[in-house]
This record gives structure tokens, sequence and C-alpha cells, in this order.
């Protein structure tokens, strides 16, 4: 049997105990290795105090205390402080190096590093025979001090495959050189997300202060400039007059310098003219965002960055609802032959917006084609853990050097 070292990002704990859409997906990797199992899998992840529930069979979880003690503290702080004073641009991340420090050498089979690209860089001396795998999920050589072109390169020249989550991301590696690349597509877990009942939808509704005759657009995800929400709430200022019209923000913010402060500012007073026709819901937890969904007549998903891949666009066309999208990044790509309307980014965004969503709510018979196409684009998607883990697999058990 295969020995398989899963090296997490190092941000939250896996499996998902605090969330977070790659440690789900790596969480599915363990659970499908449970059910067919392929591997002996050492899963290097920060500690938590939930794990004592989790108990698998085929993974040994090696933990990482998430704090390092006041010497490392002092240690990392210092070195920190000197690579920044001369403008070295490397910072050391305390997990990084304890992952690293930990890592069994000349012990594994592959090893899937997810993410991280500074882990990547540190563990790579350490490799031998292995076969190693880099699994991107977000955008590179873009303002990410995380993600620049050097560790791009780095791992285009050095990785047995890299594997990305949309083919936005594969084009964009290609166009740089790289010629290592499978794209495999993020999962959503089907039975997850069931339709409520008529009576809960009703409840549900009443409790958010939305009678049954109102159109519902829905927005999930952070309350951010990137995201685009300014451009959603310029859009609802224009449908002032249309008294049925209601939108959720699923989501919440992480504003914490002076620009992001002052777009959280912005938003309030955009929101308050309009506050009769917006539900602020606040962060909703993964398992409870069907019910949302659930209520909802169309999904808007208006971002102003390049999107990787859509896991929101995603999620409503499994629960069968019309999308309103960006054309950005990995969008075109998860959204193909669901009969989304999709928005060019330029000045005429918010008018284009507009008409979308005045279309979607006066034609029913569009609403139903886009509903019908966005549930039968959703099947094209892996949609349980079983089918995320048996692609994964395969790019691992099929590449050889």
């Amino acid at each position: 049997m295969q020995k398989v070292a899963i090296l997490t990002p190092g941000f939250k704990p896996v499996p998902a105990v605090e969330g977070g859409a790659i440690e789900q997906l790596i969480e599915y990797i363990i659970l499908g290795n449970e059910k067919h199992y392929k591997y002996d899998i050492d899963l290097y992840t920060i500690d938590s105090p939930y794990f004592s529930k989790y108990h698998y069979k085929h993974t040994k979880i090696i933990k990482l205390s998430p704090r390092p003690n006041k010497y490392w503290r002092f240690f990392f702080g210092i070195t920190n402080e000197f690579t920044n004073f001369f403008k070295c641009k490397k910072i050391i991340n305390y997990i990084s190096y304890e992952m690293s420090y930990k890592y069994k050498t000349n012990y594994y089979d592959a090893v899937l590093i997810e993410n991280n690209m500074d882990v990547y860089s540190m563990i790579l001396p350490k490799i031998t025979k292995e076969k190693i795998y880099f699994h991107l999920h977000n955008n590179f050589n873009c303002d990410d001090p995380d993600k620049t072109l050097k560790k791009t390169k780095l791992i285009i020249n050095s990785a047995d495959k890299i594997i990305v989550v949309s083919s936005f991301l594969k084009r964009k590696l290609n166009a740089i050189g790289a010629r290592n690349v499978e794209v495999v597509p993020n999962a959503v877990i089907a039975k997850n997300f069931n339709q409520l009942t008529e009576t809960e939808k009703i409840a549900l509704r009443d409790k958010l202060g939305i009678s049954k005759a109102d159109f519902v657009f829905t927005f999930v995800g952070r309350v951010s400039k990137e995201k685009g929400i300014d451009k959603l709430l310029s859009a609802l200022l224009k449908l002032k007059n249309y008294d049925n019209v209601k939108c959720l923000i699923i989501g919440d913010n992480f504003f914490g310098t002076s620009e992001e402060s002052k777009y959280l500012i912005q938003l309030e007073k955009m929101a308050n003219r309009i506050k009769d026709k917006i539900v602020f819901t606040g962060y909703v937890q993964n398992n409870e965002l069907y019910k949302f969904y659930s209520i909802s007549d169309c999904v808007v998903i208006p971002s102003q960055w390049e999107e990787v891949f859509g896991v929101v666009a995603l999620e409503a066309m499994t629960m069968k609802l019309p999308v309103i999208a960006s054309l950005s990044g990995g969008l075109p790509d998860v959204l193909f032959k669901s009969k989304a309307l999709l928005i060019k980014r330029n000045n005429k965004f918010v008018t284009t917006l507009v008409k979308d969503m005045k279309n979607v709510m006066d034609n029913s018979s569009l609403r139903e084609e886009m509903k019908c196409c966005s549930f039968q684009r959703s099947k094209d998607f892996p949609s349980n853990e079983i089918e995320y883990f048996d692609i994964i697999s395969r790019i691992i058990l099929n590449n050889k050097r």
C-alpha cells in the first residue's frame, strides 16, 4: 500500500472542524480513502481539541501546535523583522517551519502539498524518491506575497504534477511554461444541498421579514470590494421602485485596514438607503447554507477580481437556481452550459446587472430554463467524497517519474 503525506495549508485544522473550503476538500480525500482504501495517509495539520471525536483507520493525524511557545515567537518575530528591514520579502511562518520539521524524510511514496507555496519550498530539499504534487486553489502572480511568480516557477520546474481547481488556472500556468497541470474541479456534496419543504421555506422567509411574494436575490461570500458587493447594492438602488425585491447578503467581513474600513462605511451608507430591501445574515455555516438557497430565486456573483473557481456558483446550480455572475476568472468555466447571465467587468457593469436582474424577475420562462440547465451542469462536477477522491487518486497512482 502506498504511503502518502498530505500537508495542509496550515491556517485551519483538518478535519474541517473550523470550516474552510480547502480544508473541507482535504477532508473529502480522507473520507474517500476510508471508503476506497488506496493509501496509508499521514495528515499534517494544526491541532484541534475536536480531533478526539475523529478516528480514521487509514489516516494518521500528525498534529502541529497552533501557536509557538514564547521562545519560538521571539525567534520568528526577530527573523521576520530582519528580513523585512532588508526587504528580503521572505516571511517565515511558524506552522510552515513546524510542518517541515516534522516531515518524515525518505518515508513516503507521494507527497501532496495543499496550496502553501512556502511549505513546498521548505519540503522540496527533503524530497528524494517521492513523487511531489502541489494543489493550487488560489490565483498567483497577483499581488499576493504567498503566491509570487518566483514561487510558482519553482513549483512548475520541480513538481511531478500541479493540480488546479479550474481551466482558468491551467491556462494561466501554461502561459508561463507549465506542462504538468491537471484540473480537478471542486466538489459540492449534493446530499448536503436539499430543498426545504414549502412550509419550512415560508417559516424561514417570515423569520427574515421576507414575504412569499418577494423575489429574492442572494449574495454569498465575503463582504469585500473584490467580491463586488458595492456593485450589487448600486444595482438594488436602481431597483428601489420594485416593491417586491429583497436581497440576502450572506457572509461576514474581515475589515482591518483603513482602506477596508472606508469601504465598509461606504456600503453602510448605500445599504441604509434601501434597508427595507436588504437582509444581512452574517456568517452562515456551510451545513446551513442550503436553507437560504432554498428561499432564493436567483444568486448574484458580482466579483470584481479573478475568481479561480466559484464554489458559490456550483452550490447555486446544485440547488437549481439561476445565476447572474461576472465574466471573471474561472466562473465561465464553472457556469458553462448553465445559461447563466455573465457580465463583463467594465464601466457598464452595474447597468448590465440591473438589466439582467429585471430580466430574470420578469421572465418566468427564462428562469425555468436557467434552473434546468444549471442543475444539469452541476452534474458535471464531483458530487460526493468518493467521486472527488477517485479523481485525485487517479492522478497520484498514474503519475510516474
